[in-house]
């Protein structure tokens, strides 16, 4: 029987550990400054809004902002609800794994109930992104695709930089 609950709970762990390792959610679908974060709606962050940003950067309608400001407020509250949940789900397994005996059925469920609602938290993100594009004229679309394509440069450039490269 001990062999049993070895083996399940090194299957959990091998399962749950990149769960845990990865620490808390981010603030917000889209981390700092996303929805439920930092920065979200004139946070901590200096200068313009970013709805005001991409008003100008994008050449966003009136209406196309107030959509925008539409699809953020749903987003954010999707993440005021479902960031307590996944902390609270991922506490709760941290501490199943921390027990003498841990229970291998409870910390299967656990597991299961931080990937329910890691993947829900994931769709609402993901909801987001898509309704926004479809608010998009084609060429404010060809400029959100230069804009992430430098994001991603930036970042490789920041990672050679750590790398000393």
């Amino acid at each position: 029987m001990n062999k049993v609950l070895a083996l399940t709970l090194l299957t959990v762990l091998a399962v749950a550990g990149p769960a845990l390792a990865q620490g808390p959610p981010p603030q917000g679908p889209g981390g700092a400054g996303g929805p439920g974060g930092p920065g979200f709606h004139g946070g901590q962050q200096p200068g313009p809004a970013p709805e005001v940003v991409l008003k100008d950067v994008l050449g966003l309608s009136d209406d196309q902002v107030a959509a925008f400001k539409t699809l953020l407020d749903a987003r954010k509250q999707a993440a005021d609800t479902l960031v307590p949940q996944v902390m609270d789900a991922e506490k709760a397994l941290a501490d199943a794994l921390k027990a003498t005996s841990p229970d291998a059925t409870q910390l299967g469920t656990l597991l299961l109930k931080v990937q329910g609602l890691s993947t829900q938290l994931e769709q609402a993100a993901e909801t987001s992104r898509t309704a926004f594009a479809k608010l998009l004229t084609t060429a404010q679309q060809q400029k959100v695709d230069q804009i992430t394509s430098l994001r991603t440069s930036l970042q490789a450039g920041e990672a050679l930089q750590r790398l000393g490269i």
